[in-house]
C-alpha cells in the first residue's frame, strides 16, 4: 500500500509543443506542465545496442498522485535528468498515477 509519505522526490513534467515560425517552419519549446512530489524508481532494465556499443537502458516509474495533466511523450525532469513518459497507468481508484519512462535520447 502506498503512502503520501513516500512522495520525497521533486519533478517537474514538460510537453513539448510546436508553432509556426512565420517562415513556414515549426519551432518546437516546452511548456511546464506541472511539478510534483514524486517516487521515482528504477526497478527495470533492458540491454540494447545504442550508437554500435552494447549499453544498459535503464526505465523508470516515477509514482505521482493521480492528476490528469501529464500523458504519453512528456518529459519527466528529476535531479538533473530528462525522462520520457512511454506510457501513464492508475491504480484501481486512481488514487496513484504510474508513469513508465526511458531516459531522453538527443
Amino acid at each position: 500500500m502506498t503512502s503520501i509519505g513516500e512522495l520525497r522526490d521533486k519533478v517537474k513534467i514538460y510537453r513539448k509543443e510546436q508553432t509556426e515560425d512565420g517562415m513556414g517552419g515549426w519551432e518546437e519549446h516546452e511548456i511546464l506542465v506541472m511539478t510534483a512530489f514524486a517516487r521515482v524508481e528504477a526497478p527495470r532494465s533492458k540491454s540494447g545496442v545504442i550508437a554500435q556499443k552494447d549499453t544498459e537502458i535503464r526505465s523508470h516509474e516515477v509514482l505521482i498522485r493521480y492528476s490528469p495533466g501529464p500523458k504519453m511523450g512528456d518529459i519527466v525532469e528529476f535531479l538533473g535528468q530528462r525522462l520520457v513518459v512511454q506510457a501513464v497507468r492508475y491504480d484501481a481508484r486512481r488514487r496513484w498515477m504510474y508513469l513508465d519512462c526511458v531516459p531522453e535520447v538527443k
